[in-house]
């Protein structure tokens, strides 16, 4: 680690996690992960010898955490923007998983690359919550390709992972209650039915702000609804749900 730490360059931060956990080099300015990520990687359930793959990997947190605390077998990540591919490069040297993790560097659009990919038992995805002529566009393109839908749009993310799973696997990912009916309708055109959910809420009396969804691939079901994530109990002082989950403590499912 101390060989990477040497290496990082003006403009980067080394962020530890989770009690010496995970390490994580990342940008002061360009794209950084959010507690979106966390509430991901919390929901997700995967078997320890199992295949995922995830899509737009960012910094890179989710298939490491995959690959470091859940100790899957192999994970695929994706990420199209070459600097953060190279990030993500970087993070996966850094914490010792680079046997376990494997980058390609591509647009998920790219049928060829997705060809590529070994089937997967699941996909997980944190894809960019806003449509193109939605907002302001930030002016960091790091940040603006995370957050909009310039290079890929939700029907793209879904359309990947629905191929790229077989019969019962699974899609989890989070997405702005804004965009639900959507996702729904997205899900029952590439045969992905929703079989866990669960609304997270900035403050206990205040309305869902996102969703976190599990939906199977050709496997139909009455989908499980759980309590909600509750983000703050008071302003800047996180729920110890979520104070737990900071320190890579899975949240609590049946």
């Amino acid at each position: 680690m101390s060989t990477m730490v040497s290496d990082l360059k003006d403009g980067e931060t080394l962020d530890v996690l989770g009690g010496n956990r995970l390490f994580l080099i990342q940008p002061k300015d360009g794209y950084r992960f959010s507690i979106d990520s966390l509430l991901l990687w919390g929901f997700l359930r995967p078997a320890p010898r199992s295949h995922w793959v995830d899509l737009g990997t960012g910094c890179g947190i989710l298939a490491i955490s995959l690959a470091k605390i859940n100790r899957v077998k192999h994970v695929t990540a994706m990420e199209i923007q070459p600097s953060l591919a190279n990030l993500t490069r970087r993070n996966v040297e850094l914490n010792g998983v680079t046997s376990q993790v494997t980058l390609l560097e591509s647009d998920l659009r790219n049928q060829n690359a997705l060809s590529k990919i070994p089937p997967a038992e699941g996909v997980c995805a944190n894809p960019p919550y806003y449509k193109f002529f939605s907002g302001r566009i930030n002016p960091n393109q790091e940040k603006a390709l995370s957050r909009h839908e310039i290079s890929g749009t939700l029907n793209d993310f879904v359309k990947a992972g629905s191929r790229l799973l077989g019969k019962g696997g699974c899609y989890i990912t989070i997405l702005p209650v804004a965009r639900l009916e959507e996702a729904l309708t997205l899900f029952a055109r590439f045969r992905l039915f929703p079989a866990r959910m669960r609304f997270v809420h900035a403050y206990e009396d205040q309305p869902a702000t996102h969703v976190l969804i599990d939906a199977l691939k050709e496997k139909q079901g009455v989908p499980i609804v759980y309590p909600p994530v509750v983000l703050y109990q008071s302003p800047n002082i996180y729920t110890t749900e979520v104070e737990n989950l900071m320190q890579f403590v899975p949240l609590k499912y049946p």
